[in-house]
């Protein structure tokens, strides 16, 4: 159960764009950790220029008005693989189904332990394995 928040300036994505990103965050859940795909728990926060700050060129980078930080909430029987490929097609699959640069993304995982996850029916993941088993199916 990824969970994906990302933190994006207002008024700088249509409903479709912002329906895109939540797709392309999917699809690399799907193809980097095999995850189900019907398995999306998407948050978009919309921030204003005031509550916003992300500077445009640090590290390095080349970020357009569209930069964005995005964090993901993953379990921690995800490997560094598993991360490293999360991380590539994220950037890939939001460049190519939103049209953003690939320095606009900034990308933060986080890795919690089963136990601090419930898919919902009050049971943590860790005390319903058999049902979380067929979710995951």
């Amino acid at each position: 159960m990824p969970v994906f928040n990302a933190h994006v300036p207002a008024g700088k994505f249509t409903k479709e764009q912002k329906a895109a990103l939540a797709d392309a965050f999917v699809l690399a859940l799907h193809d980097a950790l095999n995850a189900p795909e019907d398995d999306q728990f998407v948050v978009i926060n919309e921030h204003s220029e005031d509550n916003l700050f992300i500077h445009p060129t640090f590290p390095n980078m080349n970020r357009t008005d569209k930069r964005m930080i995005v964090t993901v909430d993953v379990s921690t029987t995800r490997t560094l693989e598993e991360k490293r490929k999360l991380t590539e097609l994220v950037t890939k699959y939001a460049v190519e189904k939103v049209g953003i640069g690939q320095d606009d993304i900034a990308l933060l995982i986080y890795a919690l332990p089963m136990e601090n996850m419930s898919f919902g029916g009050g049971k943590i993941m860790t005390d319903d394995a058999e049902a979380m088993a067929k979710r995951m199916r």
